[in-house]
């Protein structure tokens, strides 16, 4: 913000300080997603608004009018502090039954591969029929006001593995900071194909032969999670997340997650789930980090909001 004094007016100036705080997901043979962030305005500490009445026009001089004074250039945003935001993502109602995509034997395509041992389910939406804990969400922060940079360091070395295993593939969704090394493998003894829909990194659309491995790094973070899929074996489907930080979390088979070393301060926090899309609203939901401690946020997903699968 700018501050000016003029000689009919004294504006008080306030600081901003901006505290809004993704394990890797993946898994799919060829998809789209959204996002956000907003900075919290507060009065700077020390700084003193004018007492209701109190006059605040300085004495009438007999001089010329100065001209306002220059604007004084805007305080970058810190973190005062870095806190941990974890929590479990829930399904509100009846668990649903696993969905069978290729029954036992039966695939229409490399029999003797797909399906062979058993039948393919589908992973659009896991539910733990104990703990109604929802697996392979992500989580995460899209615009964070600060980025603490030994977990920059620490997301950026990691090597992320995305393999094709008996026509599935594996992660079904993965995040991955944008540079780190994203590992393409089959561990089939077919071809597969991988179809990246990326839509801010160029699109991905690749042949990858029995026992292949390439390597793929994003420049640019993703608008939202972008689907994978595979051409040749059209069940097959998973889904990135590419961010340019290092927030983010995919939610483990009890539907929990962990972030580590998150601003403190109000963070626009996103939660996205493939068979409803965004579960808060795609500019994210506001969660308070409390510093140097754990931060537990839950969040619930309305069955009336997931999609009839296409």
């Amino acid at each position: 913000m700018t501050s000016a004094f003029t000689p009919r007016a004294l504006v008080a100036s306030f600081g901003l300080a901006a505290t809004l705080g993704l394990s890797t997901v993946i898994s799919g043979c060829g998809g789209s997603g959204q996002n956000a962030g907003d900075a919290v305005v507060i009065t700077e500490p020390g700084a003193t608004l004018p007492t209701p009445g109190a006059s605040t026009t300085p004495a009438a001089s007999s001089t010329t009018p100065t001209s306002a004074a220059a604007p004084a250039p805007a305080a970058a945003a810190k973190a005062e502090g870095w806190g941990t935001l974890k929590g479990q993502v829930v399904f509100g109602g009846t668990p649903p039954a696993p969905e069978t995509l290729i029954d036992l034997g039966k695939a229409p395509k490399d029999p003797e591969v797909c399906a062979k041992d058993k039948p393919i389910l589908s992973e659009r939406l896991q539910v733990n029929a104990t703990t109604k804990g929802v697996k392979n969400v992500l989580v995460y922060l899209p615009k964070p006001t600060a980025v603490n940079e030994e977990a920059k360091s620490n997301a950026a070395k990691t090597e992320v593995t995305f393999d094709q295993n008996k026509c599935v593939f594996e992660p079904h969704v993965l995040g991955v900071m944008v540079g780190s090394k994203l590992v393409l493998k089959s561990s089939d003894p077919v071809n597969h194909n991988i179809n990246a829909k990326l839509q801010k990194n160029s699109p991905f659309n690749s042949i990858l032969a029995s026992g292949q491995s390439i390597p793929f790094s994003a420049t640019t973070g993703e608008r939202s999670p972008v689907q994978v899929t595979c051409d040749i074996h059209n069940w097959m489907v998973a889904w990135w997340l590419v961010l340019d930080n290092p927030y983010f979390a995919v939610t483990d088979a009890n539907g929990n997650f962990e972030i580590k070393n998150v601003p403190a301060g109000t963070q626009k926090v996103v939660v996205w789930q493939e068979a409803t899309s965004f579960v808060t609203p795609p500019s994210g939901e506001d969660v308070a980090i409390a510093a140097n401690d754990a931060t537990t946020k839950s969040f619930t997903i309305d069955p009336a909001k997931v999609k009839p699968a296409k």
